[in-house]
């Protein structure tokens, strides 16, 4: 319950939500789709703005990239063709997974979930981050000040009560705007590269029920070029482990064959090699014995995913 929540605002345009979060008399938050912020016991929040009419629910691409809007719920990203297209479709995938009812996931937005971050136990955060992407995230202020009149030496009116509305819009990772995003500061839009047919993807998760909360999950999203393996991002996640990339096993598999990769041996060779860095913390729903322990099982799993679908589209 908020027990202290006064005011309640629908904002109709961007700029009257950014100027309602910059008071500093005032305790306002931004309200997305509500899971989180109508179960929390904050006695702190003493206003909230309905972001829902600003038109942020859209998923688009253009040259620059893929542009997700911070409305967006994870129903409708698990939906949007262009979600399936992007990397053999994990953004769907872990879209799915990040919540475990369609009710949850019609109300569950991809900004409110990046701002949640780990407390939202949502697999779509490992994802992101293995995709590259970026949340935009913008600032209002709004300064009046009083301008004196002329002088006997220089002539001129004065004029008292001038705003100066200001804005300031920033890129964060997505994997860290929980812990980087300002109070005063509304996620606008979630942005990643575009990806062509080349780059493959997939997604593996561990947990004790299907629906239940990942105890570890991994990203893995790679371009096959010439038979090979390049540009590759490995990002584990799960439970309350904020999603981590694992540059030593990308490094082990960076340029093998895909002869190699599909040697059972040999991909189990690598990928011991590439873990044995991995340090993957301890919470309440795993050790990091077990995680690391884990870790070879996920990653064999989403090699072979990798493989089977490149066979599938070069077919």
């Amino acid at each position: 319950m908020l027990r202290n929540l006064t005011e309640y605002h629908w904002a109709e345009r961007i700029d009257e939500a950014l100027l309602l979060l910059a008071r500093l008399d005032v305790r306002t938050v931004a309200l997305a789709g509500g899971t989180a912020l109508l179960a929390s016991n904050n006695d702190d929040i003493e206003a909230v703005v309905d972001l829902r009419d600003l038109g942020l629910s859209t998923v688009t691409e253009d040259m620059r990239g893929v542009h997700i809007g911070a409305m967006t719920t994870l129903q409708q990203l698990m939906q949007h063709p262009l979600s399936s297209s992007i990397a053999c479709g994990i953004l769907s995938q872990a879209a799915h997974c990040s919540a475990p009812s369609h009710a949850i996931r019609n109300s569950a937005t991809i900004g409110g979930t990046l701002a949640l971050g780990v407390a939202s136990h949502a697999d779509i955060l490992t994802v992101l981050a293995a995709l590259e992407a970026q949340a935009v995230v913008r600032s209002g202020s709004r300064t009046e000040v009083s301008l004196n009149g002329g002088m006997l030496e220089r002539s001129g009116a004065g004029y008292s009560g001038i705003v100066y509305k200001g804005k300031q819009e920033r890129r964060l990772d997505a994997a860290s705007v929980s812990k980087e995003r300002l109070p005063n500061e509304l996620i606008i839009d979630v942005v990643m590269p575009r990806f062509g047919q080349q780059v493959q993807g997939a997604f593996a998760r561990i947990s004790n029920t299907p629906t239940g909360v990942a105890l570890l999950n991994v990203a893995l999203v790679v371009t096959i070029e010439q038979d090979q393996l390049r540009r590759v991002r490995v990002v584990f996640g799960g439970g309350d482990m904020a999603p981590v990339r694992c540059v030593s096993v990308e490094q082990v598999l960076e340029g093998q064959a895909l002869q190699t990769v599909r040697n059972m041996q040999s991909l189990d060779a690598l990928l011991q090699k590439g873990l044995m860095a991995f340090r993957p913390t301890t919470d309440r729903y795993a050790s990091g014995g077990y995680r690391k322990a884990s870790a070879v099982q996920l990653m064999r799993q989403v090699c072979e995913a990798v493989l089977t679908k490149h066979v599938s589209i070069a077919v």
